[in-house]
């Protein structure tokens, strides 16, 4: 039973675009002064006095509506932010170039609330009013990402590096589009232009650091790990992934001791406190690796690989109705890793004797992942407890089809087959059985069996010989 592989994501930067005044707006008075310059609750007072004074101008409400829906949204109401910058457009000019910059934050405010269809529309319509406004392609970039349309998102972040190849942020953004493609080579290229551009950078060597342990370079993410730890010995991140590292290249002692400075820098990140739990659970800790999985379902109650890991040392301890619990836990909070759930959780049932509860989730793993190797195996087992001889032969076949070397599998079709008093062919299964595993015991007691019923009995009774050595107290 394994522990669910965590996956860490660089996240895009998400760049708001201040709308600039219009011509006019000096500071005449406060209220032009405060709703154009200041960012404090009097600002949004005075941007409203301004939009409600039917004495000014048109073109004075549009900016103070532009200046309030910014700083709407600084504060994080997306929804009047939305509004006021509705109304903004309504009284601008259509050629006006501010007009731009208007849609590229109402597209972020609109992808803030989740809305991410009328968030790609502004941002759309901000590039065809100004081909050259970066923010709205670095934005849209980010919402593509979100949505796993890393083509289109490279696609925005290649005209981002365009705009401005001096800017090394552009490249630390598109290198990351490359890791969620999958292509750590191309992302490996920009963050070493990036550090290039910017040796001080230590987002740049904390990039590539995690780019080099996608591709598996260890030796090359450990000493960018390092490189950006020393550059900002406070990045959090960067001690996580150098911690990362040393525990897959088997430093245990050096992981934890990164681990625990990743978590004091940054005791809310449930995913730390997760992976340092992932390694006192290889090293059959659980008790300590309980206590991490639940100080991060504490600080995230829907991180679902929390409750799967936590299940996982629960089962190593016997501890089934915890493990079920947790299991269950996770497959309520949605699809994401269900699979490895319902496997887990079927393992715990019949681990307490509830084989048709357990039977239950193994068919729920093969319908959502036919080529489970292990559902596959477990649910022939409980049907051969069920008598059902012929359905586990099926699942046994299934296993042999996608592992040819599982001689587990070969031993329990034959049992199957031997079950069925198809001896010819059980004997068949037992004997490839045992040219994987010569010492399985059980395949050489079934194929005496098999070969007693044919009346070969000088074989039958050579595996019986074989039989007893491998299990003296017979």
């Amino acid at each position: 039973m394994n522990a669910v592989r965590i996956r860490f994501w660089f996240m895009a930067a998400l760049v708001v675009v201040m709308s600039s005044h219009a011509p006019g707006a000096a500071v005449f008075d406060s209220d032009r002064n405060l709703c154009s310059h200041a960012e404090t609750h009097a600002a949004i007072d005075s941007c409203t006095r301004l939009i409600n004074d039917t004495n000014e101008t048109a073109e004075i409400h549009e900016t103070a509506l532009r200046n309030r829906g910014s700083l709407f949204q600084s504060k994080g109401d997306f929804d009047l932010a939305i509004a006021d910058y509705t109304a903004a457009l309504k009284l601008s000019p259509s050629g006006s170039s501010l007009n731009a910059k208007t849609y590229a934050n109402r597209g972020l405010a609109y992808a803030s609330k989740g809305d991410e269809s009328s968030a790609l529309a502004d941002y759309d319509q901000a590039i065809m009013l100004d081909p050259a406004l970066s923010s709205a392609y670095l934005n849209r970039a980010a919402l593509y990402m979100k949505r796993d349309d890393n083509e289109h998102a490279i696609a925005d972040l290649d005209q981002v590096v365009r705009l401005d190849p001096r800017d090394a942020t552009s490249y630390i953004n598109r290198g990351v589009a490359y890791v969620h493609r999958g292509d750590p080579d191309h992302a490996i290229a920009d963050f070493s232009t990036a550090i290039d551009l910017n040796p001080l950078d230590a987002t740049a060597w904390r990039s590539r650091s995690f780019a080099y342990r996608v591709k598996g370079n260890e030796v090359k993410a450990t000493a960018d790990a390092k490189q950006a730890i020393r550059l900002d010995p406070k990045m959090a991140a960067a001690h996580k992934d150098l911690a990362l590292v040393l525990q897959a290249r088997g430093d245990i002692k050096g992981a934890r001791e990164e681990f625990d400075k990743a978590i004091q820098l940054d005791p809310g990140d449930a995913k730390a406190m997760v992976a340092r739990g992932d390694g006192y659970l290889a090293r059959a800790d659980r008790e300590h690796a309980i206590s991490d999985y639940s100080e991060a379902i504490a600080i995230d109650g829907k991180l679902v690989s929390a409750y799967i890991n936590r299940g996982v040392a629960y089962l190593g301890k016997a501890d089934w109705d915890r493990a079920i619990a947790d299991f269950t836990k996770a497959i309520d909070l949605g699809p994401a890793q269900q699979v490895v759930a319902y496997l887990n959780r079927g393992q715990a049932l019949q681990a307490k004797g509830d084989r048709e509860a357990a039977l239950a989730d193994f068919e729920r793993v093969i319908r959502l992942k036919p080529d489970t190797v292990e559902a596959l195996r477990h649910r022939a087992f409980l049907r051969q407890a069920k008598g059902d001889f012929s359905g586990a032969a099926a699942d046994y076949g299934q296993v042999i089809a996608l592992a040819p070397k599982d001689a587990e599998a070969r031993r329990g079709r034959g049992y199957a087959e031997l079950s069925q008093h198809d001896y010819g062919t059980a004997i068949s299964d037992l004997s490839a059985a045992i040219t994987l595993n010569p010492k399985d015991a059980l395949a050489y007691r079934f194929r005496s069996l098999a070969y007693a019923e044919t009346h070969d009995l000088q074989r039958a009774a050579s595996d019986e010989k074989t039989l007893s050595g491998l299990d003296p107290k017979r």
